[in-house]
């Protein structure tokens, strides 16, 4: 009998297959009896060290796979298991309290995921499965490792309580697609699934436990899980497979193609990208540019900052992929959702309305002068723009345009060279930036609206909750009021204005946006082609229509 599971999110696709049961099967602790305090805690400092290098080895897999946020995962996972902290509260329990190890370990991830759990944001309840993910890397280090996944029947749908990003990373090829009884939209195992393309749903809840080994499946990706569908219900989903595949190739011919309206105007489509090693995948999915180069991966996970010199490689390396195309850098956007401990940062209420961004380098000016002098240097080497966050006042943008100054005078006195003078732009991302965006404007060279930001800051809704994200979207017509105010600042100047935005990644949107007279549109490389499809079907009077109807 055919009924229907509905999934809290996952990854999107439609998936045939037969259900394979996976159970984490955790290895016994087998410490030895009566093991002293030192050779115990010697074992677990080898376990670190090998859980660590197992993370990193997947980390760097997934760079080389182009997917440099998903390494990131790993890569923070690898730092959280040799954690001070961590290690710690082991330490106290094996020689305090007389604890077996394999208990000790078992009872210090528990705390720790626990004060996750209690707090009142969803997205960082949600990293308590990170928690977990470590707390079994680190048993797997200690003895041995469970059931493995690698033989698993071709086209089969892994039906799990959850996977760890571990298990995702390593799932065969071969796989159709998953199903988990728990996890959300925003844990990293929904995010590795959507960057490997592999339809997936997660969060069906407990029911899903029940399913047996065999069953036949159907993977509404990210929607629904079908067990035993009817002969209906498969041929319908089969045309729908069709249809998602015929539109994939379609748009893959759109390729080389411009951003355009239909009857012609341009709108130049961007791409984000938070590490070098995505420019290529960016390039591969239509991308004329970058209109965002994150450069928090260079600052984030460390235990000091980066130097000029490695800054220096990592925008050359991005200004070589793009061949001339222009590349937006974003100066360090640290601070709020993004901490980083070897600033030693003093707690704040509210670090969202806190000193993060450029209030943060106005506080450290030597990080934000090494990052500009290696700017400075790369801009030698293909079209880069710079790009200052948080901007509230005409008094910030001064004050970054006072530091490139100051660091081209420093370039030029010690005989390196350097382009003095790339564009200095900023982001309108503050409703303070966007109502006196004719102010900005007078000493801006460009403006680029970062809608995540902005839908917070003027909704006053915490972007990481989704009950608020959904009760106040980014769509919202407070927010097109500010774009398009930006906008009419920017044409008056004849300066250009983008978006960068998660905005930018919704076609209906899009359309808006072009109607409000945007020249560029950044976004995730995997959304360019929809959007790009989408603005080529759309004339000019109807993108006005649309901002119309999106300013309400």
């Amino acid at each position: 009998m055919s009924y229907t599971l509905a999934a809290a999110g996952g990854a999107p696709g439609i998936a045939f297959g037969r259900a394979v049961r996976f159970v984490h099967a955790t290895p016994a602790a087998a410490d030895p009896p009566g093991e002293p305090p030192d050779a115990a805690l010697a074992r677990f400092a080898a376990a670190q060290a090998a859980a660590a290098a197992r993370l990193r080895a997947l980390a760097d897999r997934q760079r080389a796979a182009g997917l440099a946020d998903e390494a990131g995962i790993f890569e923070a996972h690898a730092l959280l298991a040799e954690d001070e902290a961590l290690t710690d509260q082991v330490s106290g329990l094996v020689r305090d309290e007389g604890h077996p190890l394999g208990a000790a370990l078992d009872a210090a991830i528990a705390q720790m995921r626990a004060a996750l759990e209690a707090l009142d944001d969803a997205y960082l309840r949600e990293r308590a499965a990170d928690i977990t993910a470590v707390g079994q890397e680190l048993r797997r280090a200690l003895y041995g490792a469970g059931p493995s996944l690698a033989d698993v029947p071709h086209g089969a749908i892994i039906v799990a309580p959850d996977l760890t990003p571990a298990e995702t990373a390593e799932l065969p090829p071969h796989v159709a697609g998953f199903a988990t009884a728990y996890g959300g939209p925003t844990g990293h195992t929904a995010i590795l699934a959507r960057a490997r393309g592999l339809p997936a749903v997660v969060g069906l809840g407990e029911a899903a436990l029940a399913i047996p080994d065999g069953a036949e499946l159907i993977v509404d990706g990210g929607v629904c899980l079908i067990v035993e569908p009817t002969a209906d219900e498969q041929a319908a989903y089969r045309q729908r497979a069709a249809e998602q595949q015929a539109a994939r190739e379609r748009r893959a011919a759109l390729r080389t193609q411009p951003g355009r309206l239909k009857d012609g105007r341009t709108v130049a489509l961007w791409a984000n990208i938070g590490h070098p090693d995505e420019a290529r995948a960016a390039l591969d999915h239509g991308a004329e540019g970058i209109g965002l180069f994150r450069t928090e991966f260079l600052f984030l996970d460390r235990r000091a900052p980066p130097d000029e010199e490695e800054q220096y490689r990592a925008y050359c390396a991005v200004l070589e992929a793009l061949a001339g195309r222009t590349v937006v850098v974003r100066t360090i956007d640290i601070g709020g959702d993004k901490p980083v401990p070897y600033l030693q940062q003093p707690p704040e209420a509210n670090p969202f309305l806190g000193v993060r961004a450029l209030r943060l380098c106005m506080r450290r000016p030597d990080l934000f002068a090494t990052q500009m002098r290696a700017l400075l240097r790369a801009a030698r080497h293909g079209d880069l723009w710079i790009m200052l966050p948080m901007v509230a006042t005409p008094d910030d943008l001064q004050w970054g345009r006072e530091q490139l100054r100051t660091a081209a005078a420093a370039l030029a006195a010690a005989g390196v060279e350097h382009r003095p003078d790339p564009p200095l732009g900023i982001m309108i991302e503050t409703p303070a930036a966007a109502v006196t965006a004719d102010l900005l404007a007078r000493d801006a060279a460009f403006f680029s609206i970062g809608s995540n930001d902005l839908t917070q800051y003027a909704m006053a809704a915490d972007r990481g909750q989704a009950e608020l994200a959904a009760r106040y979207p980014h769509n919202a017509p407070a927010v097109f009021r500010l774009v398009a105010r930006a906008a009419e600042a920017a044409r008056a100047a004849g300066i250009p204005i983008g978006i960068c935005g998660e905005l930018a990644t919704d076609p209906d949107a899009a359309v808006a946006l072009a109607g409000l007279g945007l020249d560029e549109l950044s976004m995730a490389p995997a959304s360019i082609p929809l959007v790009k499809e989408r603005l080529a079907a759309t004339t000019e009077a109807d993108a006005q229509a649309a901002a119309r109807r999106a300013l309400g």
